[in-house]
């Protein structure tokens, strides 16, 4: 229903579109923002990247799956703003939506099971799924 409610919500004028999605930092290995965290010595949780949509998925392709969906979905994805954050103190990978606009409010959390630091377990079962 969210996706769907999203989706729909975003046919009317959208005020806000925001994704934070939220890894481990040994979730986020292998990417930029090694180059931009000390990611081995965080405490605390620490945003490496805002931007679009459209610039997370070309900096982090593996990592901003859900950020080009939810935004090819709803606002497109130079509207979507996204946030990403290693955090040490989350057990595996969480996101938050927010859209805000004529159609109402929704807000999301998800919390994922760990699959691996840079999955969690829902996405096999979405692949299955399709």
């Amino acid at each position: 229903p969210g996706m769907d409610w999203m989706s729909s919500a975003a046919l009317e004028e959208v005020e806000e579109a925001t994704l934070e999605q939220r890894k481990r930092p040994e979730g986020w290995k292998g990417t930029p923002a090694e180059g931009i965290v000390a990611l081995d010595a965080l405490t605390e949780p620490a945003t490496f990247f805002t931007g679009t949509a459209r610039a997370a998925a070309a900096s982090y392709p593996k990592n901003a799956n859900i950020a080009a969906a939810l935004a090819l979905g709803t606002v497109g994805l130079d509207r979507l703003t996204v946030r990403l954050v290693a955090d040490p103190t989350i057990p595996g990978p969480a996101s938050n939506i927010k859209l805000r606009g004529r159609a109402g409010e929704i807000s999301i959390s998800v919390k994922g099971a760990a699959l691996s630091q840079r999955t969690s377990r829902i996405v096999p079962l979405s692949v299955v799924k399709a």
